[in-house]
Parts: structure tokens; sequence; C-alpha cells
């Protein structure tokens, strides 16, 4: 594997990659099935392509890649440079316009503080897209990571094959991110305080405890916002949010479509995870949209919306919870579900059990689902 501060590159190559183109313990869930079943560089030559250490040249760069409409930001178009695994160990590093690949082990291991990865493309193989190993503030924007070491259909070889994942790391922000075909998108072990916000997410393969578009796993403080999940029949999902052990987490302004796990939900509050849940819609869901089963009191679903769960097996087994949309704590510690909406139940079965929930505000009524995210990158899609 490279490592970032033993690399050298010619200073005309470098030059060329900062120009745009001219035309534009793993956390597995203490819940058992049984419980479930209730419910442009200026780099010296001696470093790598795309790493500059100035973070005064890499604001720079991040400033000319988007150009900020009317409307919607314009994204220049960029080339990038074909890379493979980096190990990055320099404090205020910044990664960019590359297209790495790799073949076992991350694609891109971040080892140290204020580190920033952007407009980069990354294709992994048998492990982790990126892993963030006790590294701060480190930021990742602009990012189209997919795992292309998964079948055609079904569950990922392992657990371990997330497109990022950032164990021991605080304060990591990823925005701008198309993640693929993971065994989860995004997953945090003991990092508070991380900020997630335009996640594009598709096809997750899992095997359990894995297949999240996120997990925080002990990792409080944690906000996403503006986020898309969708998975296809291809996939292999658990739930598709899980809060786990984790407590200030705010998830809103978001979409989670397609589910075919009997044991797993759109969003889910797990093993004392705590929060707020607003603006989010979940479509396709087989076990459930959004649940507090195994949550503390106080957590809050806020307009929260639910249409067309799905009754059937899907390939995996029948929803253990009988299709449920809303699943509340049988042991009494109470949620609030607020201004929330349903719509095409497959079965009625709509919320349970009256016990576990303070406010249970339900409407049946028909509703346009939020679009998918689409994220646009300088290098297209």
């Amino acid at each position: 594997m490279r490592r970032a501060s033993q690399l050298s590159l010619s200073l005309a190559l470098l030059a060329a990659c900062s120009e745009p183109a001219p035309s534009s313990d793993d956390a597995a869930r203490t819940p058992d099935a049984a419980q479930r079943d209730a419910s442009g560089l200026d780099a010296p030559a001696s470093d790598a392509p795309g790493l500059d250490a100035s973070s005064s040249s890499g604001d720079a760069a991040a400033d000319a890649s988007v150009i900020e409409g009317e409307d919607a930001p314009v994204v220049a178009a960029c080339v990038l440079t074909a890379s493979g695994p980096l190990v990055i160990d320099t404090d205020d590093a910044v990664i960019e316009r590359l297209d790495v690949t790799s073949d076992g082990g991350p694609a891109i291991r971040v080892n140290a503080d204020r580190v920033t990865i952007r407009d980069v493309r990354i294709r992994h193989r048998g492990g982790v897209g990126i892993f963030i190993a006790g590294a701060d503030d480190v930021v990742v924007e602009r990012v189209d990571i997919e795992n292309v070491g998964v079948p055609t259909s079904g569950a990922a070889s392992s657990a371990d094959q997330n497109n990022l994942e950032s164990n021991g790391a605080a304060r990591l922000t990823v925005r701008h991110a198309r993640l693929t075909r993971g065994s989860s998108g995004v997953y945090l072990v003991d990092s508070p305080g991380s900020r997630l916000e335009d996640l594009e997410g598709h096809d997750f393969r899992g095997p359990f405890p894995r297949g999240q578009l996120v997990q925080w796993n002990r990792s409080d403080d944690g906000v996403l916002e503006g986020f898309s999940v969708v998975n296809p029949a291809s996939s292999w999902p658990e739930d598709n949010v899980n809060v786990y052990q984790s407590t200030g987490i705010v998830i809103r302004d978001g979409l989670v479509d397609g589910n075919n796990s009997p044991s797993g939900v759109g969003v889910i509050f797990d093993d004392g995870g705590a929060g707020l849940v607003e603006d989010v819609d979940a479509l396709h869901m087989g076990n459930g949209c959004f649940s507090n089963f195994v949550g503390p009191a106080g957590n809050v679903f806020r307009r929260t919306r639910c249409r067309d769960n799905v009754c059937t097996d899907q390939g995996r087994g029948l929803p253990s919870s009988n299709a449920l949309m809303w699943h509340g704590n049988p042991s009494g510690a109470q949620a609030r579900v607020e201004s929330s909406s349903w719509w095409a139940s497959c079965n009625g079965n709509v919320s349970w059990p009256s016990e576990g929930f303070e406010v249970l505000e339900l409407e049946e009524e028909e509703f346009t689902p939020r679009a998918p995210r689409e994220v646009v990158f300088c290098f297209g899609r």
C-alpha cells in the first residue's frame, strides 16, 4: 500500500491534476432475532497525487470546484488522476481529484487530524472505502464510493465492506456523498459529533449486523440531514438508519425507500439510542417504518410519513412485526409521534403498543414522497 508521505510525482502531473477540464467490537446489536420478531495542488513533488498539505491552497481549490448559481450549485468539470490505495499520516492534508481503486484493505486510510478528502471517486473490493482511525475533524465531501466486490444480488461476503467507516474519530463531516453497495454506507464507532449532509445511498448489502445507510454506534451528538437511501430487490439491508447506544442524534429531511429484511426497519432507536427523527418518509418497508422498540422514553418522531409497506415475503422471510408501521417500546418507555401520517398500509397494522407512546398523532392521508437525492460531482456520475 502506498503511503502519502512516500509517493513522488512530477510537478507537471500535479499541475495537470489540479486544473479543471476546459469543457466545463463490531457493534452487533444486542437484541437477538427473537426480540426483533416481537415487533490543483501545491504539494511538493514528494507528496501523493492529489495530496496537498497546505490548507490555504486546498481552500482555493475547493472554492473553484463549485460555482453557486441562482437556484442550485453548478459544479465545474474536473479530471481525476488514477491512484491505488492511500494511507494518510499527515495532519491537515488535502486529498482531491483522485480515482482510487483498491482490492482488499481500505482504499483510503486516514490516521491524521483535520484531513480533507474531496472530489474523489473510490471503487473498493474486499475492504472499506474510507477508514478513519482515531483521527479528528476529518472532512469528506463530494465523493462517490462504490463497493464493486459484491454479487449481482444478495449479501456481501462479509460485513466489513463499508463505504466509509470511522473508529474513535470525533467531529467527522461527510457531505455531498454517493454511497453504493457497501455493507453499510457510513458506520461510526466511538465517533461523537458527526455531521452528515446530502447523502445519496443505494443498494446496501450487509450482511447482518450491517446493511444501513448510516449507523451510529456509541457515537453521541450526530446529525444526518438531507439524505436518501434506495434499496432495490438486489439489496440485503438490515435497518436503513440505525441509532445504536448513541444519544443526541438528529435525523431529518430524508427518504428511505425499500427494505426486504424480515427484522430491519426504516429508522430505529436501538438499545438506548436517543434523539429526534423529523421530516422523513419511509416507503416499501417490510418489517416497519419507524421504531423505538428498545429505545428510551422521550424519543421523538415528528412529521414522519409511511406508505406502501410490504406484508409479503420479499425473498428473506415474512416481516417479523407483521408489517407494523410505527413500533413503540413494549416495556412502556414512551416515545412521541407528532404530526405524522400514513397511507396504503398493506394490512392496517399502523402502530403498536399503545403504552409505548406518550403522544401518537397519526393521520391516514395520501402524500407525495420526497424525491431521492442526486449528488453532482465535478467528474460526472
